[in-house]
């Protein structure tokens, strides 16, 4: 029987904080990516609605106004349209650097715990069956990543 040294709980506990760490990471840069998109959008949206208006200050002729105020509606519709696009197309890119991030952070945390478990752990189910499901994740964000590029066709 193997003795087991004093240090493999504290090997383990690190490689779990370590783990743990990363998936904190993960979160900070998914938020800072979701702010940075929101602030982008509101100050674009801000701007071009701004600009849209500007045709109605104009003179008070209605003649005028009501073409210029359809053209802003028509605008603004088209601005929600771009700006759902680019929430979604946001989201993919998001999703797939969490699924890349989280299979990275998972393999590394088997890595450092198979290796305090004396190499056990890496022939272990647990392990084949998180390889394989790292490897689907991967497969089905880079899939969709490449559907929501434009140009991109889907069938159905």
């Amino acid at each position: 029987m193997k003795k087991t040294t004093a240090s493999t709980p504290q090997d383990l506990a690190g490689a779990t904080a370590a783990y743990y760490q990363r998936l904190a990471a993960l979160a900070q840069e998914s938020q800072q990516r979701w702010l940075a998109l929101g602030q982008r959008l509101a100050n674009d949206n801000a701007n071009q609605t701004l600009s849209s208006l500007e045709p109605l200050k104009a003179d008070g002729n209605w003649q005028q106004v009501a073409p210029a105020l359809s053209e802003a509606a028509r605008k603004q519709w088209q601005r929600q349209l771009e700006a759902g696009q680019a929430v979604t197309h946001a989201a993919l890119e998001d999703q797939a650097a969490l699924a890349a991030g989280l299979s990275e952070a998972v393999s590394d945390w088997l890595r450092s715990t198979s290796a305090v478990a004396g190499g056990g752990l890496a022939a272990s189910p647990l392990t084949r069956m998180w390889t394989t499901f790292s490897e689907q994740m991967t497969s089905a964000c880079t899939a969709m990543q490449e559907a929501s590029q434009p140009g991109a066709r889907h069938g159905r």
